[in-house]
């Protein structure tokens, strides 16, 4: 799988990093999209592969990301990892119908726009696999979480709409659905909050096996969906989370 192409959103860091670190230590070559210009390129660098700034929440901003993609790679992407998305806490009924779109927008549909716009690419690759990044709270939430669970609830069920939609294009779309995963989304957004290390002590024993998830557990998982490894599996959600989602 040298000559293979993979785009990866939010790639500059936690899932989005482990997962360009793993498809590019099997040879592949990966593009990495995220809005902070500088840490996405030290990824990029990192893992040997090709840095766009984006803002994915901007159509115009995906269209000329994909547009240059095409230009490194002949016109062709075997794979593609939907990662980048917004998370937070928070009551649902005290969330304003601002905030709520603001979660739609960047976990649903900038989702299916980097789809749209990855599809002629994919179209010409072997890969022709699209790896979502949902969450286990789309099949359990739990208290705070309402607004971000339901937007991954809703990328769930278009993970499976797309899959029967492209399947008679040979291309395949399914979703990893991580437990806590020790990433920097939860750095303390405020000073009561716990630290990052105080929050993974405490959500572990949550865990049936006894842990947080490390962005690793997760890439291997995606790589495994990219692969022929998985070549007849579509429609799949997997959760890769400790146990959390039968507890």
């Amino acid at each position: 799988m040298r000559d293979w192409h993979v785009a990866i959103s939010g790639g500059s860091q936690g899932i989005g990093f482990a997962t360009a670190q793993a498809l590019a230590t099997d040879g592949m070559n990966v593009h990495l999209m995220a809005r902070r210009e500088l840490p996405l390129r030290s990824a990029a660098e990192a893992v040997g592969g090709n840095a766009y700034a984006c803002d994915i929440s901007k159509i115009d901003q995906i269209q000329t990301v994909f547009e240059d993609i095409s230009l490194n790679t002949s016109g062709r992407l075997d794979g593609l990892v939907v990662n980048a998305a917004k998370y937070g806490m928070g009551a649902a009924l005290d969330t304003s119908p601002a905030t709520f779109r603001a979660y739609l927008e960047l976990n649903l549909v900038a989702s299916l726009e980097l789809v749209k716009h990855a599809l002629p690419l994919l179209r010409n690759g072997q890969g022709k696999s699209i790896v979502m990044v949902s969450s286990t709270l789309a099949l359990k939430p739990v208290p705070g979480t309402a607004i971000y669970a339901a937007s991954k609830a809703a990328l769930d069920s278009l993970t499976m709409s797309l899959a029967l939609e492209l399947a008679s294009e040979g291309i395949r779309v399914n979703a990893v659905l991580p437990g806590v995963v020790n990433t920097p989304i939860h750095e303390p957004q405020n000073e009561n909050e716990p630290s990052r290390a105080e929050k993974m002590k405490i959500l572990s024993p949550l865990h049936p096996l006894g842990r947080v998830g490390s962005p690793d557990d997760i890439a291997a998982a995606i790589k495994f969906l990219i692969s022929p490894a998985s070549s007849w599996m579509t429609g799949v959600r997997v959760p890769v989370d400790g146990g959390i989602s039968i507890a």
